[in-house]
């Protein structure tokens, strides 16, 4: 039996509040009522501490010699020296809730507060020794502090929109500037004191002068409000906001221009902001929980590398007519080749900035098709008769001429090079549909010389796009431009040869703009397929090496947050797409969720060229009117870590469901989903010591996320949400990959948007030897539906419909004894009502499918309790292990009414309330979990973690055990488990963020 429980707080991963660096490596962030202090380069947690008992805090700043720390009406200070030792911090609290604290020139503590009044704390930090006012006493929403030699100036955002600046001196104004037309969120003293900028719930950055009291720039771009914004210079100001952008602002000419845009948390809202004091380095913290590190240094370098020239000076400086450029392409990673609607091939060398003329053919004037193997010094050229030219762009001498496979095979139509090795090879296909395509190898061997062309048989409407080949085996999957994959084996043949298998809409009917080997096997590898209407795909396509024929399975299914994805590399950070977003085009690390960077070219309609090379440099080329513009020689390691990760974060709004899975893909961790009301399900690792590792993020909900399961045998992922939205995931974990493909939805039945599904039960059993699931879902407007679901066929089928009452239902549960199947709902009227499913059950899984042509009666409840004053929030069953009592069940819920009760029921008697604890919480209690077979544990909306004993036998059956306070607030779910080995439980705590923490068992 267990009698003590040991609560250990490990990690919370929530908003964070407050950010401040400190010395050249040190990032003091904050989260909740705890301070974490990070080694950002190392990107290690030196130490975590909490500061206040409840107060969240809300601002850090460093002293010259002490940090002051704040969040509401608490205060509290630390030694530099003290930082990283072990210490007792002391709260201080004041009457009136703090807006902003800073250090002035004699080392002592200034603070302002909510209604105005500007306070001097003593030396020793213990006492306020002055207070100052002014005439203007009403509600801020921001302050900040300015301190000259023998004066200090408060400037205070109102919540009626004004900012009013005034003197400790007299208390007098000295400024009231107007022009926001909402609440000021923050304002800012520059360096000098002379200007101020200012945001607010308008969405607009303003920055004013202080001697003239006008306005002199307004910034709009944010498409929220606008939390922070913070002088890096005199001209420039970085911005964070609840739209979840960092941006950088130049101030030109009396305007404010937005030169940047970051975009690197999830959710909604970049809360706080810290620059350190050489102005290179910047870091933000989301809702997320996620910290990101800006390097200044490396983020211009981007736009310093663009060098942009007209048509007509190219033309000058060769002495030649170029007309317009048809087509670009990098090569051999220092130069860029462009072919001429006149017949040239010119070629821009990076290295000396100098334009050459590689290759004229007239037979290239009016139409050609240029490519390129970036890392190698080729292009490959196709000409309106079908001929191909592959060129050396190093030594034009080299040229290799391949002739049509015959006189109808009209022009070139595209080409995809590839490479393998020592090898190249082209993939070309003709206007004429009935040309087979072929597959040029050459030889890149001091020199290149051609090996072998191979004619592969062309598939009906499949214009190629994209292809891939197995770097050990001669397998090549080719992609098209209508979502079609096709594959065949590379070797040698007297006639074209045919394809091993082609599967038509991959993901859709939309371009497949790359094709990716990602884990290889014998005859078969694992590719990663990406769509051009912003989704992406892992599949598997293996050979038989018995029939020849190829398979595809679709393992992985997800999408992009915004824009089209046109190509995608695995590089050391990760996996990185490449696309275009309205007029720009961006480049976005979806292993870390942050945008690397992003160009305003135009648009996809353009001719253009992006290179990647982990061990190299990126760039991007593309035609704009009559000019050609590069962004170019950027490290591909400095681009990476321009947007790095200090801490990984979760999802950036409230989590409501939490499911631990029974299988993982790392002994050393729990895998875990999370869903939101961002609408994503989340995939992620946690560790032993409380780190989370993000595996994935699902986009494919379209509301938020109410319910997640995983099925008994971990195979299968289940979750709902709004718009009758009830989704089954495939779950296939290969090594430390997790991939989950959708493999079906429950069909909707109504025309109600707003209809959500509000809890689900599954059963999972046999139908016919086949494994198969028995499901109810639950609705908010008191629908009742039961499905049987087929994996194998993946198909669902509607058993029945029924409703309860006309409230909302928000838990449901099944539970069974040998001879009976039952379920239980938890409504929004307090009641719990069951339901016996039996002979629905029986005829469903017993009977022929196709007998199952009608849907079965609902059946009326077989009885209805009332259990709490108001809704039920959480619901959980105990089966009785009283052999006595054989059949018999404990049915715990919790409730609106801050009350945990249990009813007993059993087959052989009539349900009623055996105890109920009517505080169990100071709120709503949320969730209950079973932690072991005597232990209940619950969370509630007060944010405290409760451990109950549970006692069948004694008339108080439950007695409190334990309790303790989480930070995560908005409280919401909990769910447990064990990692392998490890002698305590984890527990996961989620809400307004995800808190993890460890339960020992004394």
């Amino acid at each position: 039996m267990t009698d003590i429980l040991d609560f250990k707080a490990m990690q919370f991963y929530g908003p964070v509040t407050a950010l401040e660096f400190m010395g050249p490596s040190l990032l003091l962030a904050a989260r909740g009522s705890n301070l974490s202090i990070y080694n950002w380069k190392l990107t290690q947690v030196m130490k975590e501490v909490q500061v206040f008992k409840r107060n969240k805090i809300q601002g850090i700043v460093v002293g010259p010699s002490s940090i002051m720390i704040w969040g509401a009406y608490s205060l509290a200070f630390i030694t530099k020296d003290e930082l990283l030792k072990d210490f007792k911090l002391r709260e201080y609290t004041l009457r009136d809730w703090i807006m902003v604290g800073d250090w002035g020139y004699d080392g002592s503590a200034w603070i302002v507060t909510a209604h105005n009044v500007l306070l001097r704390i003593s030396g020793d930090c213990k006492r306020v020794e002055r207070t100052y006012t002014c005439g203007i006493d009403c509600i801020l929403y921001s302050a900040s502090i300015f301190f000259s030699e023998d004066n200090v100036y408060v400037a205070a955002g109102t919540v009626f929109g004004n900012i009013e600046v005034w003197s400790s001196r007299n208390g007098a104004t000295i400024s009231s500037l107007k022009g926001h037309e909402g609440s000021i969120f923050n304002v800012q003293f520059s360096e000098t004191g002379r200007r101020l900028v200012s945001s607010s719930d308008d969405r607009s950055v303003r920055i004013w002068d202080l001697h003239t009291n006008d306005c002199i720039a307004v910034g709009w771009g944010h498409s929220a409000r606008i939390w922070q914004a913070k002088y890096l210079d005199d001209d420039t100001i970085i911005s964070v906001g609840e739209d979840n952008t960092t941006r950088v602002w130049k101030l030109r000419d009396a305007r404010l221009d937005c030169a940047q845009i970051w975009e690197g948390h999830s959710g909604r809202s970049i809360w706080s902001l810290a620059i350190r004091d050489d102005r290179n380095i910047i870091s933000t913290g989301g809702a997320d929980g996620g910290i990101r590190i800006w390097n200044m240094a490396t983020k211009p370098s981007i736009i310093d590398g663009r060098r942009t020239m007209d048509f007509e000076d190219i033309a000058r400086s060769i002495a030649i007519k170029i007309g317009s450029i048809k087509q670009c392409t990098a090569t051999g990673t220092t130069a860029y080749a462009f072919s001429t609607t006149t017949g040239y091939v010119v070629l821009f060398e990076t290295v000396d900035n100098l334009w050459k003329k590689i290759y004229y053919n007239p037979a290239l004037a009016g139409y050609s098709l240029l490519k390129g193997w970036d890392d190698k010094p080729y292009v490959c050229i196709g000409d309106r008769q079908g001929f191909v030219y592959i060129i050396g762009t190093e030594d034009s001498s080299q040229c290799i001429i391949i002739n049509p496979p015959s006189e109808s095979s009209n022009k070139v139509i595209d080409m995809v090079p590839l490479s393998k090795g020592g090898m190249l090879y082209t993939l070309v296909q003709y206007g004429n549909a009935e040309t087979p395509w072929s597959l040029i190898a050459l030889q890149d061997d001091n020199g290149i010389s051609l090996e072998y062309v191979l004619a592969l048989s062309a598939q009906p409407t499949f214009p190629i796009a994209s292809a891939c080949i197995h770097p050990d085996e001669e397998l090549l999957v080719v992609g098209s431009r209508f979502g079609a994959l096709a594959a065949y084996r590379v070797e040698t043949s007297p006639v074209p040869v045919a394809a091993s298998g082609c599967w038509r809409r991959i993901i859709s009917d939309d371009c497949i703009t790359s094709v990716i080997p990602k884990d290889t096997y014998d005859n078969s590898m694992d590719i990663l397929v990406t769509s051009r209407n912003g989704s992406y795909s892992v599949c598997n396509i293996s050979f038989s090496t018995e029939t020849g024929l190829a398979m595809l399975e679709k393992l992985h299914l997800n999408r992009m947050a915004k824009g089209s994805i046109e190509g995608a590399a695995y590089v050391d950070s990760g996996l990185v797409f490449w696309g275009f977003r309205n007029n720009y085009f961006f480049v976005w690390n979806e292993s870390l969720q942050h945008e690397i960077m992003s160009e305003v070219c135009g648009g996809p309609h353009r001719s253009w060229h992006f290179m990647i090379s982990p061990t190299t440099k990126f760039s991007f080329v593309y035609t704009k009117a009559s000019s050609i513009s590069i962004v170019k020689d950027v490290g591909t390691r400095a681009a990476f870590s321009a947007a790095s990760v200090t801490q990984e974060g979760s999802h950036g709004r409230e989590i409501r469901a939490i499911s631990v899975a029974p299988v993982s893909n790392d002994r050393n961790a729990l895998l875990v989903a999370t869903g939101a009301e961002d609408t994503c399900i989340r995939l992620s690792n946690v560790f032993g010591d409380g780190r989370l590792r993000n595996l994935c993020v699902l986009r494919r909900h379209v509301s938020g996320l109410q319910q997640l399961q995983w099925s008994p045998n971990g195979r299968y992922l289940f979750s709902s949400a709004a718009r009758e939205e009830f989704i089954v995931w495939k779950v296939t974990v290969r090594g430390q990959n997790v991939y989950l493909y959708p493999i079906s939805s429950a069909p909707i039945t109504t025309n109600l948007p707003d209809l959500r599904v509000m809890d689900f039960a599954v059963n999972e059993t046999t139908y016919n030897g086949a494994l198969c699931y028995f499901i109810v879902t639950v609705y908010s407007d008191s629908a009742i539906r039961l499905w049987l679901f087929h994996p194998s066929d993946a198909s669902f089928r509607l058993l029945s419909m029924g409703r309860y009452k006309t409230c909302c239902i928000f838990k449901a549960e099944f539970y069974h004894t040998v001879n009976s199947f039952h379920l239980l709902i938890g409504g929004s009227d307090g009641n719990i009502a069951s339901w016996n499913l039996s002979e629905i059950r029986r005829v469903a899984l017993y009977s022929p499918a196709s007998e199952l042509t009608t849907r079965f009666d609902f059946p009326e409840p077989e009885w209805i309790l009332t259990a709490h004053q108001s809704s039920i929030r959480s619901l959980m069953i105990i089966r009785n292990t009283d052999s006595s009592a054989e059949g018999s069940f404990f049915i715990v819920s919790g409730g609106d009414d801050n009350c945990i009760t249990i009813t007993k029921y059993g087959s052989s008697f009539l349900p009623s309330i055996k105890y109920a604890v009517a505080d169990a919480h100071a709120s709503t209690v949320t969730s209950l979990t079973r932690f072991t077979e005597d232990v209940v544990l619950s969370v509630g909306v007060d944010q405290r973690i409760r451990a109950w004993k549970f006692l069948p036998d004694s008339d108080n059956l439950l007695s409190l055990l334990e309790e303790a306070y989480t930070t995560v607030s908005d409280t919401g779910c909990i769910s447990t488990g064990t990692i392998r080995d490890h002698a305590c439980a984890t527990l996961l705590i989620g809400g307004a963020g995800l808190a993890v923490w460890h339960v020992d068992k004394k």
